[in-house]
């Protein structure tokens, strides 16, 4: 078993060593096991490399939470795990070892299965919740343009007012003769008068 240092497997998938860190503490808080040096440090197999291709993948093209990506590639690890010892029951043990291997893998199934029914739950929820908010938003604009097509202006007078008032200031202005107004002589100081008081 080839193992390889968290730098190179970084090169590997285009990201950074700290980025990888974080996917790998993801996948480890998910039940994923790397395997470790006395200093605590990762290595990683090839098995590492392709569960965290599969993450990266996941995370980008699913639309997937980092957890529940995290949770998949685990569920893939297993899957892939109990496969291999399937194949290991059926080529050198009993009957009663592979059927423990189905039944493992069917909890598997059923996990993954689990899984994507509780992210079509959310997103079926969240479906709805956007309807009902776009349906608020209709009935408020409902009531806005019914309360402006109810509000007049207060003290804005009617067309049939308007015509009213012209005929009667027309006829006023005939029969009044312009008289000439001379406005009133400011008696205030030059001072007063510059300082407007």
């Amino acid at each position: 078993m080839t193992f390889h240092a968290p730098e190179d497997i970084a090169t590997v998938l285009n990201i950074k060593p700290s980025t990888l860190r974080k996917y790998s503490l993801l996948l480890e808080q998910s039940g994923y096991l790397f395997k470790k040096n006395a200093q605590g440090h990762r290595w990683y197999t090839d098995t590492d490399l392709m569960a965290l291709r599969k993450f990266i993948t996941l995370k980008d093209s699913s639309g997937m939470t980092l957890e529940d990506s995290a949770e998949a590639v685990f569920l893939w690890s297993k899957t892939e795990s109990v496969a291999g010892r399937a194949i290991l029951s059926e080529a050198t043990q009993g009957d009663t070892e592979r059927h423990e291997a189905v039944v493992n893998e069917l909890t598997v199934e059923e996990r993954l299965l689990r899984l994507i029914q509780h992210q079509q739950q959310t997103i079926d929820r969240m479906a709805q919740s956007i309807q009902k908010q776009e349906e608020q938003n209709e009935l408020i604009l409902e009531e806005v343009k019914t309360l402006k097509g109810s509000l007049k202006p207060l003290d804005a007078p009617s067309s049939d007012q308007l015509k009213i008032a012209s005929v009667e200031s027309s006829s006023q202005q005939e029969k009044s003769e312009p008289e000439s107004v001379t406005p009133p002589k400011d008696t205030r100081s030059l001072w007063a008068r510059i300082w407007n008081k």
